[in-house]
């Protein structure tokens, strides 16, 4: 067998002795080596969290949303938020300047943070955000109503797990109205987030103080806001759960490093970047738990597969880099993992892959249209929502270059950080797929995120287990608070157009109320609140998609009464739709305003309600809509 040059690298792989020590690294922080800490240092850093989450829900019950302008909120928010924001901040690193290291505060200052930067639009609007929450709410419904799936309604239908999931929660609970639960998902999702992020960030990390901080920057810089209720948000949770459980129960070789050429060669690649492979967070199992816990695995791929398009496939590269760097020993979960998406695609979802094989593959390969194509269809819109754009677009660029310096730093001090380079990068290769809608970048970086950030804190974050000295905690401090201010207007930069009121509500409603069953019904931008029930029972159909465009559209009479021609159609325009128009440029400002007073005054155009939100007009046609 030839020689490991590498000592911290498994020589026998997967058939090492289950009592031997695989890994190298630090050692976990001790009392002795960490020092006594004042009581009195423990308790101010903990009143100092309490305050900042007193004062920033405060802050937020404030705001007026209907004030919210093309920036979002960050306009609007209050002084009062901001201090609670830097209190909330200060708490943290001041949690990882103590000599002893307590994870139940640096638990409570991350929770704060959480509810600070993430809890706003709840708090705030007291609504669901987005009006994909409202339809993902219909389409649950619809499931648990009929009782079967439909795959030729649409997309939805052909990956129900998650749907499934909502309609078995409403039927368990007897709740049949979930809006409480979409009201509050970006907090929840962001609460359950925090476990097993921690425990994957433990194993890409030297010590306990970088994994917190690792936690602690990916939510200050999550700003793609997919934490809404949705697939991609249950999806994301399995996907980072699943990668915590595989790294630390099946961590290692997932052949005998020296059984040939090849093995030998990629072991030896491996040991001479990264010499530290961190032990924290590692779990010896017997065969028999071993195989419980692959069963496990096997189920959350399952059911992410059954739920999402997309992360499944995100996870198969990023399976495959940590086996390639000895961080996954299981052959059989990577096999699976690859398996199931194409599986389901070619059965389960055959029917949206035979009507959508151009949409899917057609522009497979192309580089250019999937990153600078999006990129440039984006740079569109108000003054205001170009500044909220290059935001955007600087803090993903400083949290990459953040990550780049970090993988130099780790290599260069001998600390952990090939796999976290690895797991960050993987994602990458799904570019040249598709452009997921235009959409890929953003959930790219999201994928990529749990292990950029484990990058970032190298070069912030000392490899030894004490606290941090002040000329690090000062400078995480400053990297702290660009992040969090760039998330808020990165994050809540289209909260005008993402989030709803009341009266825009009871519009909807009244649409309900008044449309028959099977009626055409016709929003004038697509950006309305509703779908949220008989999702399956309307003809739906948008004039025109509030998407950015330099080149915008001009709605016409035309246009609505040739949907109307048939059996007539009822068509709904709210103050979201107008925002959502003028924000990206989708028609031009002061056209839709135009469209209603012409349209709403011509012959077979009858307006039935209008409130603050919106109005509803009723198109003349064969039937009326009846």
């Amino acid at each position: 067998m030839t020689r490991d040059t590498t000592p911290t690298i498994p020589v026998h792989g997967v058939h090492a002795a289950p009592g031997h020590a695989r890994h190298s690294g630090a050692k976990p922080p001790t009392d002795r080596n960490l020092g006594l800490t004042p009581a009195w240092h423990i308790n101010a850093l903990a009143g100092m969290g309490a305050a900042a989450l007193c004062l920033g829900v405060w802050g937020m019950t404030l705001v007026n949303p209907l004030q919210v302008d093309g920036a979002g909120l960050i306009r609007i928010l209050p002084p009062v938020y901001f201090v609670a924001l830097a209190l909330s901040l200060v708490g943290f690193v001041g949690t990882l300047t103590l000599r002893r290291f307590i994870p139940a505060l640096l638990t409570w200052q991350v929770l704060v943070t959480v509810v600070i930067v993430h809890g706003a639009d709840p708090i705030i609007h007291g609504l669901p955000r987005l009006e994909a929450s409202f339809r993902h709410l219909g389409i649950a419904d619809a499931m648990a109503r009929s009782g079967q799936l439909d795959p030729g309604v649409d997309a939805y239908f052909n990956w129900p797990g998650f749907f499934s999931s909502l309609g078995m929660l409403s039927g368990a609970s007897g709740v049949d109205n979930l809006s409480g639960i979409a009201t509050w998902a970006p907090l929840g999702f962001n609460l359950l987030l925090l476990a097993p992020l921690l425990a994957l960030a433990q194993r890409l990390t030297a010590n306990s103080r970088q994994a917190w901080t690792a936690v602690w920057f990916f939510y200050l810089s999550s700003w793609i806001g997919q934490d809404y209720l949705s697939p991609q948000a249950y999806g994301f949770l399995l996907m980072v759960a699943l990668l915590a459980c595989l790294l630390s129960a099946f961590s290692g070789w997932a052949w005998p490093t020296g059984s040939n050429r090849f093995t030998v060669k990629v072991a030896t690649i491996v040991g001479n970047l990264d010499v530290a492979v961190p032990r924290r967070g590692l779990i010896e199992l017997s065969p028999r738990d071993t195989n419980i816990l692959t069963v496990i695995c096997a189920v959350i791929l399952l059911a992410m597969t059954a739920s999402h398009q997309l992360t499944p496939f995100a996870l198969i590269p990023i399976m495959a880099a940590m086996l390639l760097t000895g961080r996954l020993r299981s052959r059989t979960l990577p096999l699976l993992a690859l398996l199931l998406p194409v599986v389901w695609l070619l059965f389960p979802a055959s029917t949206y892959l035979q009507g959508h094989i151009g949409q899917l593959f057609g522009s497979f390969g192309d580089i250019g249209a999937h990153t600078f194509g999006v990129l440039n269809s984006r740079v569109a819109g108000s003054d205001a929502h170009l500044f909220v754009v290059y935001t955007r677009m600087a803090e993903v660029a400083l949290v990459w270059g953040l990550a780049a310096l970090g993988a130099f730093a780790g290599h260069r001090r001998k600390a952990p950080w090939l796999a976290a380079a690895a797991g960050a990068l993987a994602p990458l290769l799904l570019i040249p797929a598709q452009p997921y809608g235009g959409e890929l970048l953003l959930r790219l970086y999201l994928f990529s995120l749990p292990f950029a950030a484990c990058l970032a804190v190298l070069p912030l974050v000392s490899d030894r287990s004490m606290g941090l000295e002040i000329r690090r905690a000062l400078g995480l401090l400053l990297m702290g608070s660009v992040l969090a201010t760039a998330t808020i207007v990165s994050r809540y930069g289209n909260d005008g157009m993402e989030s709803f009121n009341a009266d825009e509500i009871e519009v909807v409603n009244e649409l309900y109320a008044t449309a028959p069953t099977g009626s055409v019904l016709i929003e004038a931008v697509r950006n309305t609140p509703w779908k949220f029930q008989n999702y399956a029972d309307y003809d739906y159909r948008s004039l025109v998609l509030a998407e950015p465009s330099d080149t915008p559209a001009s709605l016409t009479c035309d246009a609505a009464n040739q949907i109307a021609a048939k059996s007539g159609a009822y068509l709904i325009v709210t103050e979201s739709q107008l925002e959502a128009a003028e924000l990206r440029g989708s028609v031009a400002v002061g056209d839709l305003n135009r469209f209603m007073a012409e349209c709403g005054s011509s012959r077979g155009w009858t307006k039935i309600y209008e409130n603050a939100g919106g109005v509803i007009f009723r198109i003349e046609g064969a039937g009326n809509g009846k």
